[in-house]
């Protein structure tokens, strides 16, 4: 996802430069994984592959496209944000990341609220173990509001007790806490 780290005991490369002329990433995009000397592109071929690895993925189809379906919709936020971060008049991109905060972010938290009462009785997005659709909203989260500090819950979700609830759980993660403490200040924050 844009501007997040995972850290995982993996054999891989993470290559953060453009790499098509030197033949590692056959479209020329970013990122890339390379893995047993073989390449992945597409974030979210990417996020798959690793949760899959390392017990992150949902058990069975439907639940990994449920997965699939929220990282979508954080995907969908980053594009909005990006877009809206690129207008040059000033006022106009004030007004935009204002309705952005204002608006469309609390109507996602309402969605997440409704989707975690619906389908976990577990405390998790997706069954009973923290999976990468936990890991990828509760970044967003977390980046966007709190700008990767490791504390505190961001004053929006209180609203929301189902996902204040959810967000305080991931956040007191073991491995959370450590990504969250240790994680350069520049890869904790989102760059839209």
């Amino acid at each position: 996802m844009l501007g997040t780290q995972t850290r995982f005991e993996i054999e891989a490369n993470v290559l953060f430069v453009h790499s098509s002329s030197a033949g590692i990433s056959p479209s020329g995009q970013l990122p890339v994984l390379e893995f047993d000397g073989k390449v992945l592109i597409e974030s979210k071929v990417i996020l798959s592959f690793v949760a899959k690895e390392h017990n992150l993925a949902p058990e069975g189809n439907f639940h990994q496209a449920q997965a699939d379906m929220l990282a979508g919709v954080i995907n969908d936020l980053e594009n909005m944000l990006t877009a809206r971060n690129k207008e040059e008049d000033p006022a106009k991109k004030e007004e935009a990341l204002e309705d952005a905060d204002k608006v469309v972010i609390p109507d996602k938290c309402g969605y997440f609220e409704k989707f975690l009462l619906a389908n976990s009785k577990h405390g998790f997005f997706i069954g009973d173990k923290l999976t990468y659709a936990d890991i990828v909203v509760f970044t967003f989260l977390n980046s966007h509001f709190l700008k990767g500090k490791p504390e505190g819950i961001p004053e929006l979700l209180k609203a929301f007790p189902t996902l204040s609830a959810w967000y305080e759980r991931v956040r007191t993660q073991p491995k959370v806490q450590h990504w969250l403490k240790t994680s350069p200040p520049d890869l904790t924050g989102y760059v839209y």
